[in-house]
């Protein structure tokens, strides 16, 4: 059964908006985020975090680099793609800028289950050229470009969908460091609302400056750490 009976073209009010955009970056819906750390495994296995102060400098150091240099100008490109034909190239032009091979293939395998969960949200989705591009590896399917395109589909404004997108990451790395053992529920919820402002600050700048050239982050930190990830003798998450 589609959870929006709407037809997508009916522009729909914001509180549908604001629905469909929490549909799509849930962590219930099954793409699989729960598997990934995002480089913080590597770190808290050489102690480089440790502490709640240690995850939250993390998660502002992601939300000002991988977020709001690559995630977010993605996402918004292929929000706001002039056609169809241009999402290929948007998608190719992300994952080119992901460096480590880790984090490059973690965004592409929650990318594609993205679109393949598409059909549920939106009927037809699997004919649309993007998701025919994805299925062809003609496209890799990172998943900010997959958001994009869904939230496109479902006319969910852009910053709600940046909003949703940039929550359920914090909420993804908050949950890893719960996993590994570094801080308990209660204070993950503390960071999460402390990530706010800088969460809105990011989707602000995002929003407001013009579409990059090229997408980019300099956060070697995480960089390393998730390409040194499968060197480590025991790993709980894939990446």
């Amino acid at each position: 059964m589609n959870p929006f009976a709407s037809p997508v073209a009916s522009r729909p009010g914001a509180l549908e908006s604001l629905l469909r955009a929490f549909y799509l970056a849930d962590s219930a819906l099954p793409v699989g985020g729960y598997a990934y750390s995002h480089g913080l495994e590597t770190l808290v296995h050489q102690a480089a975090v440790a502490s709640p102060d240690d995850v939250g400098q993390l998660l502002a150091l992601y939300i000002r680099q991988p977020l709001e240099r690559q995630q977010f100008p993605a996402l918004l490109a292929a929000l706001r793609a002039p056609d169809h034909a241009a999402l290929p190239r948007i998608d190719v032009r992300l994952d080119a800028s992901i460096s480590p091979a880790p984090e490059r293939e973690a965004g592409r395998a929650l990318g594609r289950r993205l679109v393949q969960l598409g059909p549920i949200l939106t009927p037809g989705f699997e004919s649309t050229a993007y998701a025919r591009s994805v299925a062809a590896d003609e496209a890799p399917g990172q998943h900010a470009v997959a958001m994009g395109v869904l939230a496109r589909q479902l006319a969910v404004p852009p910053p709600v969908a940046l909003a949703a997108f940039g929550h359920a990451a914090i909420v993804t790395l908050t949950g890893a460091a719960i996993r590994l053992g570094v801080i308990g529920p209660a204070a993950a919820a503390g960071l999460i609302a402390s990530a706010g402002p800088d969460l809105e600050a990011a989707i602000h700048r995002a929003l407001d400056v013009p579409p990059p050239r090229r997408f980019g982050a300099f956060s070697p930190t995480l960089e390393i750490a998730s390409a040194r990830h499968p060197t480590l003798p025991f790993r709980m998450f894939a990446a």
